[in-house]
């Protein structure tokens, strides 16, 4: 396997959709040299697909990819809560 490619598990997965996440709220990718427009709606669709993970695993993951999942939801969640909607996109908070 290729080296630079992180092998595939569940926890690839979840920083997988963290990263987009994280883009979306205007977090820059290291490998960018600017930071992108934030999009709180995008950014609540992939915390939301986290949400879905997390759910449909229920049981299923060890103790530490229960932990990491718990830590980036609240990081992010965090951080949809700190952001303005774009204009004219509504966004719907979750309890």
């Amino acid at each position: 396997m290729n080296p630079a490619v992180p092998e595939a598990s569940l926890t690839a997965l979840m920083h997988l959709l963290a990263e987009q996440a994280l883009m979306a709220l205007g977090v820059p990718h290291p490998m960018m040299k600017d930071a992108p427009p934030a999009n709180p709606a995008v950014a609540r669709f992939y915390v939301d697909l986290l949400e879905v993970l997390k759910a449909k695993t229920e049981g299923a993951r060890g103790a530490e990819e229960s932990r990491q999942l718990e830590d980036l939801l609240y990081g992010l969640r965090m951080r949809v809560m700190d952001l303005k909607p774009a204009a004219g996109v509504p966004v719907d908070p979750k309890p």
